[in-house]
């Protein structure tokens, strides 16, 4: 399957198609192309011809949420190849010093050092692979050696990487949000995997609190606040949307992690929370990438 698509819209028409498909999941690669600087290329490889329902499906829906006109996409065979192991070999083990991402086909490679996850590439967005969600670990890890918050919050969660990295880290309460069903349960399944705690319900304080909601809105979500750290790995438009209700569920002294943005997105990004109180701590850029750490000026 081919296509083109703003470089932004990415990651997450990637995890629509894997969410939409068997085992094993598409093998997929993205590039530049030269005519338009920031519409790329994406291509997904499967074992079996697709289904073009669901893809077009999945297309439209995360076109429809980005403002975007649906673009074209063909499906056509290509050569046989094993590409469960070819997708293995690119996802290699993620180390950014304090974690350790891993895939089961690396199982040998964990040093004993770090705090390890297993997080297979699956149903829901964040393996660790991308510079979004490597950038909010290294800025977890800055933050860790400022002390310890209290009450913690993964919005958009995905995978689970970020909450579970976080509950293994603290000992603290973490709620793992998202708007996606599919999102939650990885999450409780990756939670178990790791032998993360998982909280019996809203009113439970210890461990990883797995809720799909959507957005500050839902009354569970907002019962388990105000945090002192919320961490949003989305896509700068969600982020501009959210800040008013990002400044209302965070206590006085607490912290943003921001990522899911381009380097072209940043200043507006800040802007809409500079509105709110908030200033730049400390950036991470990774390639086109950046992760943002607020606090309250």
């Amino acid at each position: 399957m081919k296509t083109e698509l703003p470089l932004e819209i990415i990651p997450a028409f990637e995890e629509m198609l894997y969410a939409i498909s068997g085992d094993p999941i598409p093998t997929t690669s993205s590039f530049e192309t030269a005519e338009r600087p920031h519409i790329w290329s994406l291509e997904a490889y499967y074992v079996e011809r697709p289904e073009e329902g669901p893809i077009r499906q999945a297309l439209e829906f995360v076109c429809s949420q980005n403002g975007l006109d649906m673009p074209d996409f063909v499906i056509e065979e290509v050569e046989q190849r094993d590409w469960v192991a070819e997708s293995q070999k690119i996802l290699k083990p993620v180390d950014t010093g304090k974690f350790f991402i891993y895939g089961s086909h690396d199982a040998d490679k964990v040093p004993a050092d770090r705090i390890a996850l297993l997080i297979e590439a699956g149903q829901a967005f964040g393996t660790g692979q991308h510079g979004t969600t490597y950038g909010c670990l290294r800025a977890i890890e800055d933050i860790a050696a400022k002390g310890q918050p209290e009450n913690i919050l993964d919005l958009g969660t995905g995978s689970g990487v970020l909450a579970l990295a976080m509950a293994k880290l603290w000992d603290s309460p973490v709620t793992a949000s998202d708007i996606d069903p599919i999102a939650t349960d990885t999450t409780i399944e990756n939670a178990r995997v790791n032998d993360v705690t998982l909280a019996a319900s809203a009113e439970d304080k210890s461990g990883v609190f797995a809720l799909t909601a959507d957005g500050f809105a839902d009354p569970l979500l907002a019962g388990r606040g105000p945090f002192d750290l919320i961490v949003a790995n989305i896509l700068a438009g969600p982020l501009i949307d959210l800040a008013q209700d990002m400044a209302r569920n965070l206590t006085d002294n607490g912290r943003l992690i921001l990522s899911g943005l381009l380097d072209e997105q940043q200043d507006r990004v800040l802007e809409a929370y500079a509105a709110q109180g908030f200033i730049l701590d400390q950036e991470y850029a990774l390639n086109e990438w950046r992760a943002l750490t607020l606090k309250r000026a």
